[in-house]
Formats: structure tokens, C-alpha cells, sequence
């Protein structure tokens, strides 16, 4: 992934001295933002919310997914709630295989399928989708060589669907930088065909597992924000690949490296989204948006590095250590800043690029030939993307209707982004709609059932829309379209299903902008047998016998039925059967020794789901 993050310690800080600095820097770096968010929340009556939206995703490193440094993989269980997949990255496709080039773990990574095994189990079990990513190691020019020949594009598609699917991601990042940064200019015309080729054939593969794929691309646009299908890494061809994908992430940062400068300078950054959002579907679009800082030593008018002191010779580990340029992680950045004795008050906001920076004195003691100690101290100048241009990036999601961004990386990232993230991610979330259905809990069969709902949002009858009843068969778990109709005026809505088996019933009404779809909770329904009972004779002498005809509905075969006489409150079993195929079963009753009428009813009991029912008396008279 271009624009790693070094690793910067908190060494020689006391934790109660670090936490210190922090807060005071966080204060004065987000405070901008903090009451921004609270100015947008004045006035505003608050409603009922839908589930906060999952505007985000990201990169884990393969050195932050471990039990001894798990960093990236506590922040995405932190932040599951806000993402909506995330990518370890732990894979490169490295020359081997019948390809030419094979998906490997980083050879990096040590003690991989243990550390694997160990972040699987946490992600997963924080509900998140794993999407992993795959870098391109195998060197300049030999994945366009494979991409090239047909046959070999086909194997490597094959070697990476196996990687899904054998270890049951849900899904595949492509971050194959290497004809960006390696190949050179003049082999992207060739290149381009066959990359696109490739993109389809894999997410044609992927899907038909029920897999995903999104690829990381670097940005369509030059420095200068120019943006267009020839300008930019425009050998990725994002409008050419857009059908066959996700999603599209592009690594929206790494604009200054060599030179001293913004990360990700807004304006730039702005471009880029416009762009992308008008050239191919926003909703398949994740901006990449960075959550670390680099550091440079200031250069003289000659050119030179700005050093003062007994300094130690160009070339040296000393010199190097004086005037390379050093990235570090918005985790990292108080640590190092408290570590250098920077003073929070001297951090500056720059409202254009919308990033932070600051100048400091970095100091190198070191020992001359003669074993003398001497001093160079080197102006030093850091930018960086802390939590306040982090949510500034981010709000683009919003703005232009993105799927979401995408942070490099999560693990790197200052924790005091997150709660600013979820307030914006909170704003975005459609007012929620409640559904409060009316179900009678039995019903006859093959009769008509009243189902009715109230459908508010706010407080607030929903009009305009049609809701659909759904009906589920028990002991399964789809639910089936029945019907639709028009919500009134006041919010209700009417249906009147006839009901032929058992299982549970729901109201789902579809969301429209600024309000969520919504289902109700589910209410099983029970069918009870309709029972029809007719005496042969409606006048019997005492002592005789006579036969009551009874037909259950629907026809379940040896169904149990019983005929029974009312004594007092309560009824008295005085003849019994089972039906034929037809549900119809003829059973004798004896008629007591007294006159008199008697009133009697019979009925089925429950079988193949269909529930216990009762038919209507009749009477008999005794003579």
C-alpha cells in the first residue's frame, strides 16, 4: 500500500506525561470540528434513528493483526459498528505457481496462520466482513507479462478465487500498484486492455461464489487536480472496470513525499471524488483518506538541509537519521511530538489543505572520530491527517454519496477520530420508520384474516409509499411477497389474506430518501382445522344409536375427530374416528336413556400443522 506508516514509539515518555500531552493536543486540534458538529445540532428536535450507517472500512497491516501487537484489529472490533467490511493485508502475489505469479502470505509476517487464525477470530466475531488485500510483489513487468497471455491471466484469476473461498472471505481487494510505480509510463497503453480484461474475468468469478471484489487504484487526476480518462494512474481505467466491481477505492493521499507538504490537500482530494463520483457509480466509490503524518528536514535556498551544530557527514547513519523523511502513525504522532518537547501551542491548522503541521528542533547527540560528543540539530517540519481532517475527508461520503472511506490505516489511527466519525456517520442515518401490526394469533382455514399497521416515522404518519405483506412458511426462513397496497393518509394500512397453512406474517415498507425501510416483527399466525359436524338424524329414541358425519378442513388423513355432548360447562367425549383421505369420517354416537334435547359439537385435533379446531353445535332431540 503506497504511503505505509513507520513505526514511531512512545519511548522515553511517562504514560501519565503522554496522556497529557494528548489530551491537550487533541484539544486544540479538534476543537474546530467539535463545535462545528454542535453548531449543525442546534435546534434540531431530535427522532427517532435508524442503525448508524457503515460509512467506513480500511486497511489492517499485517504488523498491527497479532495478539503481541493487535492494534488494528482492536480498533475495527472497536469501530464495527461504523464498518462495513475490513482488509487485512497480509497477501502478495509473488512469481511461482502454473501462472507465473501466486497469491502468498507476506513473507514478512511471522508466525502468519497463528496470527491469522487469532484475528480472523476476534473480526469475525465482532460481525465484520473480511475482505482481504493483495499486494503485487511479483516485480516490474511480470504481472502485466501474465496478464498479458490469456491462459496465464485465467490461472491466476483460479489461484485467487481459491484463496477466497478456501478460507471463506467474503471477498477480494486487488492492490496491484506495480504498474503505477514500477512498469513505467510507456507500458500502461499495452496494459490497460489486459488489466480490465482481467478485472472482469475475476469479478465474474467472484460473484458467481457470492464473493466480492474491489480494487485499489491510485488517483485518476494529476497534481494539479486535472482529472480524466488520460490523466492521473489512468492505466487502471476506473470507468472501464466499474461494471465488473464493488467497489473502487482510490488512494486519495501521498501527495507530497520527497517535497515537504500536505498529505492530502483538500482541494485535490475534492477533485478526485468529484471526478470519480461523475465518471462511474458513487455508490461504488471508497475514498482512501490517510491517518498518518510525514516528517522532512527543511531545505536552504541553495537546496541544502537547514542544520546547524557540529553536524555529521553526508552519508552517514547520523546524517540520514537528521534528514530523511519519516512517516508516522496518527496513533504514534502525540507520543513523538511529546518525546521532541513540541509545544501543542505551536501546531498550526492549515484551513486550505486542511491538515495539521507543525516546525521543532530535532537534536542528534552523536560521537566524532576522536570519540568527542557533538550536537546537530536539524529543523524538521511534520503534516499530518489527524482526527479533525480525517472527519473532513470523510464527510465527502455524505456529500456526494460514496459507499464509504476507506482509512490507511486502521491500527494507525489517532482513537479520537472514531467518536467524531460516529456523530457524522449518526447525521447521515435516515429517520427510522416503525410499523405496529395488528395480527389475530389463529385463523380458520381458507378464511379471510384481518392484518392491519400503523406506520409512522417520527411521530409522523408515512404516505406515499406502498407496503408489501410477507408471509414466511413455518420452519423456513424466507419470506415471500403476498401483496401490496397504498398507505393511507393516516399512516394505516389494510390487508385481508385468506389463509390455507401455518407460519408467521409481517408488513415490510421500503425507505425512501432521508427514511429507512423497515419490516415489522414477524407474528406467527396459527390455522386451525374448520370442522363441519351433521347428525343423520336430528330425532333419536332413547338408548338408540345414530351417526354424525364430520368433515375436517383440510383433508388430513386418520385425523383425529371427536364427538362430543355439553354437560353443564363442560363437554364429554361420547364418540370418536379418524378421516379418510377426503377428511370426512362417520362416527356413532349412543344416545342416553333420558328425554330431552342435548346439545353436541365435534372436533379435530391437531395434525401436519394445522391446529386444533371446533365445529359449530347442532342438536339432537332425545324421545
Amino acid at each position: 500500500m503506497s504511503g505505509s506508516a513507520d513505526e514511531v514509539t512512545h519511548n522515553g515518555v511517562s504514560p501519565a506525561s503522554f496522556e497529557e500531552w494528548s489530551r491537550v493536543l487533541r484539544r486544540v486540534v479538534l476543537l474546530p470540528a467539535v463545535i462545528g458538529m454542535l453548531a449543525g445540532f442546534l435546534g434540531v428536535a431530535p427522532v427517532a434513528q435508524a442503525e448508524t450507517p457503515k460509512i467506513a472500512t480500511g486497511w489492517l497491516p499485517y504488523w498491527m493483526t497479532s495478539p503481541a501487537r493487535p492494534a488494528g484489529v482492536n480498533s475495527a472490533v472497536a469501530n464495527a459498528d461504523l464498518l462495513s467490511e475490513v482488509s487485512p493485508f497480509w497477501y502478495s502475489a509473488m512469481q511461482g505457481g502454473a501462472a507465473g505469479v501466486q497469491p502468498k502470505v507476506n513473507p514478512n509476517f511471522t508466525n502468519a496462520d497463528a496470527n491469522m487464525s487469532w484475528s480472523l477470530a476476534q473480526l469475525r466475531g465482532a460481525g465484520l466482513r473480511i475482505v482481504p488485500a493483495i499486494a503485487d510483489s511479483s516485480g516490474k513487468g511480470k504481472m502485466a507479462s501474465v496478464l498479458a497471455d490469456p491462459a496465464r491471466r485465467t490461472a491466476h484469476v483460479a489461484d485467487l478465487l481459491n484463496l477466497v473461498v478456501a478460507n471463506g472471505y467474503d471477498g477480494l481487494d486487488l492492490d496491484y500498484e506495480t504498474f503505477a510505480f514500477s512498469d513505467g509510463r510507456a507500458s500502461w497503453a499495452a496494459t490497460q486492455p489486459n488489466w480490465t480484461a482481467f478485472v472482469q474475468e475475476l469479478g465474474a468469478a467472484l460473484r458467481a461464489q457470492g464473493k466480492t471484489l474491489s480494487v485499489t487504484i491510485p488517483p485518476p487526476c494529476s497534481t494539479a487536480g486535472v482529472c480524466g480518462p488520460t490523466q492521473g494512474y489512468w492505466v487502471y481505467n476506473m470507468t472501464g472496470i466499474a461494471p465488473f466491481v464493488d467497489r473502487i477505492r482510490i488512494m486519495a493521499y501521498d501527495y507530497h513525499v520527497q517535497g515537504i507538504g500536505a498529505i492530502a490537500p483538500m482541494p485535490w482530494v475534492r477533485s478526485i471524488v468529484a471526478y470519480a463520483a461523475s465518471a462511474v457509480p458513487a455508490d461504488k466509490i471508497q475514498i482512501g483518506v490517510p491517518t498518518y503524518g510525514r516528517a522532512w528536514t527543511k531545505r536552504t535556498a541553495s537546496g541544502g538541509y537547514q542544520l546547524s551544530g557540529n553536524c555529521p557527514a553526508s552519508g552517514t547513519s547520523g546524517y540520514r537519521t537528521l534528514t530523511s523523511m519519516a512517516s508516522v502513525t496518527d496513533a504514534d504522532i502525540p507520543g513523538q511530538l511529546a518525546t521532541l518537547g513540541v509545544d501543542p501551542a505551536t501546531i498550526q491548522w492549515d484551513p486550505t489543505s486542511q491538515e495539521n503541521w507543525v516546525e521543532y528542533p530535532k537534536v542528534l547527540n552523536w560521537t566524532d572520530a576522536s570519540g568527542a560528543t557533538q550536537t546537530c540539530t536539524a529543523k524538521r517540519i511534520m503534516w499530518w491527517v489527524g482526527p479533525q481532517a480525517v472527519l473532513a475527508r470523510t464527510q465527502l461520503v455524505g456529500e456526494f454519496g460514496l459507499a464509504g472511506a476507506a482509512y490507511w490505516t486502521i491500527g494507525g489511527d489517532d482513537p479520537a477520530q472514531w467518536p467524531l466519525i460516529r456523530a457524522y456517520a449518526q447525521q447521515l442515518a435516515p429517520a427510522a420508520t416503525e410499523v405496529a401490526l395488528t395480527v389475530p394469533p389463529t385463523v380458520a382455514f381458507a378464511q379471510p384474516m384481518a392484518i392491519s399497521a400503523v406506520i409512522t416515522s417520527g411521530g409522523v404518519p408515512v404516505t406515499g409509499v406502498d407496503a408489501t405483506l410477507q408471509f414466511q412458511k413455518a420452519q423456513t426462513k424466507d419470506w415471500a411477497a403476498i401483496t401490496s397496497a397504498p398507505i393511507a393518509d393516516d399512516g394505516t394500512v389494510i390487508f385481508n389474506p385468506t389463509v390455507t397453512e401455518p407460519g408467521s406474517w409481517r408488513i415490510f415498507v421500503p425507505g425512501v430518501a432521508g427514511r429507512a425501510e423497515q419490516a415489522s416483527d414477524p407474528v406467527p399466525v396459527l390455522v386451525t382445522s374448520v370442522v363441519r359436524a351433521r347428525p343423520k338424524k336430528v330425532v333419536v329414541k332413547a338408548k338408540d344409536s345414530t351417526v354424525v358425519r364430520v368433515v375436517a378442513q383440510p383433508a388430513r388423513k386418520k385425523q383425529v375427530i371427536l364427538v362430543q355432548v355439553q354437560r353443564g360447562e363442560r363437554w364429554r367425549t361420547v364418540g370418536k374416528g379418524r378421516t379418510d383421505a377426503r377428511g370426512v369420517v362417520k362416527v356413532t354416537i349412543q344416545m342416553p336413556r333420558n328425554k330431552g334435547v342435548l346439545t353436541y359439537r365435534a372436533t379435530a385435533n391437531a395434525r401436519g400443522g394445522i391446529s386444533y379446531g371446533v365445529s359449530e353445535t347442532f342438536t339432537i332431540r332425545v324421545k
